[in-house]
């Protein structure tokens, strides 16, 4: 499985499965700070998958096939844990999979992609929009249920969009950028739940993506019936789907 070292040979592979390589060509392209280790393709000469390393794993292939000549090669010092990958694709990883811990459980979490196309987005400034900053870090860390450090915090604030709606100078609401540069940690405090923050977010979000030149998407648990229909309803389309899985 190759080091690809010269970019420009994956370029054409991703630009033709946009958007679905929306991920992996943000963490190619270093749009914000992904901190990408290594790059490797099935095959130099025609790239049909590309994997990226980061601390965990983003793929994108075409065929099952071309994702088994990516794992054949796959350092097996590394463990099972990937992010945005083609659901399709889970378990041909899983069962080829040759790692230290190759053969545990596994756990997922299967989410749509959703995109937002030119001139789609729906425009809410309801609330004010500023935004965050470093010391925001720890208050976002502790209300956010999903396990996220505030150092984990503060690179997202300090490598990408980071945008948040205040009361009193506090953040009671907040949307922030992955890695990836899909949008995500939007998150309303309950006591400030239904007035419209998360849609306001959404759209100074999708705004400031936009200006930097790059597609706003993002990816939604496939059981989360509300933020489907707030994702939806703000103009973005769903383009397949897409699993974050690891073994325990």
């Amino acid at each position: 499985m190759p080091l690809c070292r010269d970019l420009n040979l994956i370029r054409g592979f991703l630009n033709r499965n946009l958007p679905a390589t929306n991920s992996v060509a943000n963490l190619v392209n270093d749009t914000f700070n992904s901190s990408v280790r290594w790059i490797r393709v099935d095959r130099l000469d025609d790239p049909h998958a590309v994997l990226c390393h980061t601390h965990r794993f983003t793929l994108f292939a075409e065929s099952g096939p071309a994702v088994l000549r990516l794992l054949a090669e796959t350092p097996r010092n590394l463990r099972l844990w990937f992010n945005a990958t083609p659901a399709r694709f889970c378990r041909t990883i899983r069962e080829n999979w040759r790692g230290p811990d190759a053969g545990r459980r596994v756990w997922y979490n299967h989410c749509y992609l959703y995109v937002l196309q030119p001139g789609r987005l729906v425009i809410d400034r309801t609330h004010r929009v500023s935004r965050l900053r470093p010391e925001d870090a720890t208050r976002i860390a502790e209300a956010w249920p999903y396990g996220r450090s505030p150092e984990h915090i503060l690179r997202r604030i300090q490598s990408g969009p980071g945008l948040c709606v205040r009361r009193r100078g506090a953040p009671v609401a907040w949307a922030l950028t992955h890695e990836d540069g899909s949008m995500g940690f939007l998150h309303v405090l309950e006591r400030c739940r239904s007035q419209g923050m998360a849609r306001t977010l959404t759209t100074a979000l999708a705004l400031r993506l936009l200006r930097l030149g790059v597609q706003p998407f993002m990816y939604i648990v496939i059981s989360n019936i509300a933020s489907l229909r707030l994702t939806e309803s703000m103009g973005f389309s769903q383009s397949g789907r897409f699993s974050w899985f690891a073994t325990t």
